[in-house]
């Protein structure tokens, strides 16, 4: 298939001779070509491109979808059953809902633009939309063009001789922000042609020193005083020399060659170190993250990095770097797929990506803070079994309370500290068998070793005897 089998609207069988038909969108893609080279053919060819869009695509793809009732009260109910259900499972006959949405998170990261067909099909007696993603280079023309709306798309299947006309309720179109056309967006590509270009030279560049240059990594050298070499001696030397210690097969590779007639063995070699081949690389890698809105050390720039910022760094995946962009699909999803199904736009239902397992942290520190907010246990020992695969145990669907619990013994103010005094009435009043009253000091009690007014009348005794 030529380019002009892309570009010529005024075929009778594209669209009506009546009916105004424009080769745009379709133009801008050519126009938008690095070094003769499309989008699709840089992705192919440029590694850092492909790097990051790959990361876009499966950090993406792997969260998944989800379709939830918002109750009265703002919490989310998930719906397991129904047409929405029944989607997300099967987006359509040939594709899981990963490779759906990587379809159209490529797209979107590739072009800017990304089209999703909407078909309503009956699986087991209930109309579930059936969605394709059309690639944005089939998108031939539209017609009904205003300001801000396409009422119809021209699309040129790859396999088809005729065009097709999808009608735009019947299709989803994805799409960033454009200064100058609110109806599509501009692929960032756009953006990196400089960079991309340099790239695609460097490349070249890098290819031709390695098929013409020299590549000498050491020499032998003989001094001017030497005796004389003839052509048989010097034959024979080179023949035994590589023998000995060139290749894989040298017998004394790896070993230290003895050389004779005051020859000198020289290293000479190719330096990336002196051609910053390293740093123009790490540069074009970091302005192509840029252009997407990634952390350069998420794909592989670690010159900065260590345990603590990559891990904050994981932290924001899901947030300031991917956040706009599944905010982006999942509100346009909602919109398109609730109005095919007759679902009213009232925010009672939404789908949405699953991002919580992501951004919960690890299980070790989920359960941490969960403890910590609830007071207690938040697994039954069955519930924590079944993470290890093991089978569930009699008793264990109960949650183990701790014995100082508050929350066991219910009133908190109830529960004692510790054992009773027995002798404990349970007020602040002494009791009566703690009263004591004056007695008359007994004549037989021992006196204590400290009463000392015992001891001085036992020496006025003893002085009156005297």
């Amino acid at each position: 298939m030529g380019v002009m089998d892309w570009i010529r609207p005024w075929r009778s069988s594209d669209a009506n001779a009546n009916t105004m038909v424009t080769s745009w969108p379709i133009l801008d893609y050519l126009y938008e070509m690095t070094e003769g080279k499309s989008a699709d053919d840089l992705w192919r060819e440029q590694p850092h491109l492909r790097t990051v869009i790959g990361f876009l695509t499966r950090n993406v793809a792997q969260l998944g979808l989800a379709a939830y009732k918002v109750q009265p009260d703002g919490s989310r109910k998930q719906i397991t059953t129904g047409p929405l259900a029944k989607w997300i499972a099967e987006p359509n006959k040939d594709q899981t809902i990963y490779e759906f949405l990587e379809g159209v998170i490529g797209d979107i990261a590739l072009y800017d633009n990304a089209y999703v067909t909407v078909l309503m099909e009956d699986r087991d007696g209930v109309k579930v939309p059936e969605t394709r993603t059309l690639r944005p280079i089939w998108m031939q023309a539209g017609t009904g063009l205003n300001a801000y709306t396409v009422d119809n798309w021209v699309v040129k299947y790859p396999e088809d001789v005729a065009t097709a006309t999808v009608p735009s309720k019947n299709l989803i179109h994805f799409h960033g922000w454009n200064p100058v056309d609110a109806r599509v967006g501009v692929s960032p590509i756009t953006a990196l042609k400089g960079n991309l270009s340099e790239q695609i030279h460097a490349v070249a560049f890098r290819s031709q020193l390695w098929k013409r240059g020299g590549r000498v990594g050491t020499y032998l050298t003989r001094s001017a005083d030497a005796p004389k070499w003839e052509p048989e001696a010097r034959t024979k030397f080179k023949r035994d020399f590589k023998s000995a210690w060139a290749g894989d097969t040298g017998s004394q590779a790896g070993g230290v060659p003895f050389l004779e007639d005051g020859m000198e063995l020289k290293r000479v070699g190719f330096s990336a170190h002196e051609e910053e081949f390293v740093e123009a690389t790490k540069l074009s890698l970091t302005q192509v993250a840029a252009a997407y809105y990634i952390n350069p050390t998420m794909v592989g720039i670690l010159d900065n990095a260590n345990y603590s910022n990559v891990r904050e760094f994981r932290r924001m995946l899901y947030g300031e770097t991917l956040g706009p962009l599944l905010e982006q699909v999942s509100q346009r999803l909602t919109k398109c797929l609730l109005t095919a199904l007759e679902i009213p736009l009232d925010g009672k239902t939404i789908i949405t990506f699953d991002t919580e397992s992501r951004t919960n942290g690890t299980f070790e520190e989920t359960i941490q803070a969960a403890g910590t907010a609830v007071g207690g246990p938040v697994l039954t020992p069955n519930e924590f079994r079944a993470r290890l695969s093991y089978p569930p145990v009699e008793g264990g669907d109960e949650l183990n309370q701790p014995l100082n619990n508050a929350n066991n013994g219910g009133d908190p103010d109830e529960i004692p500290a510790g054992p009773p005094d027995p002798g404990d009435n349970g007020d602040d009043q002494p009791d009566e068998s703690d009263t004591t009253e004056d007695q008359p000091p007994d004549d037989d009690a021992k006196a204590s070793d400290n009463d000392k007014s015992g001891t001085a009348a036992d020496i006025k005794a003893l002085e009156d005897e005297l």
